[in-house]
């Protein structure tokens, strides 16, 4: 499965891409602001959607999900292997060897049926966790917003620097990203939202990562290396006894 704490969204992104969301009060029927009599801010929703599935809350339910589906898939994988050995042991004539291919069939389907509903499962719970997200954001930047005079609020990212850069797909989509090119340091809401809504930084999320992944690798190889030390023999530990001497 995909590393949750490191996960892209890139993908899944694709339906918060818009050209100029804005943020302010229900459309009424006839115009009655325009954007020169309103301060216009912007915030950059994607990169705080990344901070918040990317946070330790949302990875724990990941990581659950995923432990519960290997569960899963173990306890049919030892039932598929004890058919396996079951028709080792038999020859092809025996009675029971039509029967045990059968349920060899069975448990492979089933396999195949549960991994397919785990991996849509996962996609589902993802996709919520994205939009979950999106909600929290979207109401702490109303809340942002009316707090320091802003009537519009754009969704973009700033600069020129594009983070997806492999596919066409990503590409495009990090120019999507940023329909308003220049704004200014000065309406950019986006870390006022991080600090009220008390997330970390991606720096802090980032080095934490690395952190874990370190520790998971030093004990890996801890366990590696002692699996090749070689058993200490209970008889070396044993005193040497001591010499009888006896007179002739």
């Amino acid at each position: 499965m995909t590393n949750n704490r490191t996960i892209s969204i890139a993908i899944l992104l694709a339906a918060f891409v818009v050209a100029g969301s804005i943020w302010t009060k229900p459309a009424i029927g006839t115009k009655t602001i325009s954007a020169a009599q309103g301060n216009i801010g912007v915030v950059d929703i994607y990169h705080l959607v990344d901070i918040l599935i990317m946070s330790d809350q949302a990875s724990h339910e990941r990581t659950d999900f995923e432990t519960k589906s290997s569960q899963t898939i173990t306890a049919l994988e030892q039932q598929l292997i004890g058919i396996q050995t079951q028709m080792s042991q038999i020859t092809q004539d025996d009675p029971q060897s039509g029967q045990l291919y059968n349920q060899y069939q069975q448990v492979t389907q089933q396999i195949q049926q549960a991994t397919n509903q785990i991996n849509a499962g996962y996609q589902q719970l993802l996709s919520t966790q994205i939009a979950d997200a999106y909600k929290t954001i979207h109401a702490a930047t109303n809340e942002i917003a009316a707090d320091q005079g802003y009537t519009f609020v754009l969704a973009t990212r700033r600069g020129a620097d594009l983070i997806q850069t492999t596919t066409l797909t990503g590409v495009t989509q990090e120019i999507l990203a940023r329909p308003l090119i220049t704004p200014p340091d000065s309406v950019d809401l986006t870390e006022s939202i991080r600090l009220h809504l008390g997330l970390p930084t991606m720096e802090e999320i980032t080095a934490k990562i690395q952190a874990e992944q370190e520790a998971a690798q030093a004990a890996a190889d801890a366990a590696s290396q002692a699996a090749q030390e070689p058993a200490t023999d209970p008889v070396d530990n044993l005193p040497t006894p001591a010499t009888e001497i006896t007179d002739e």
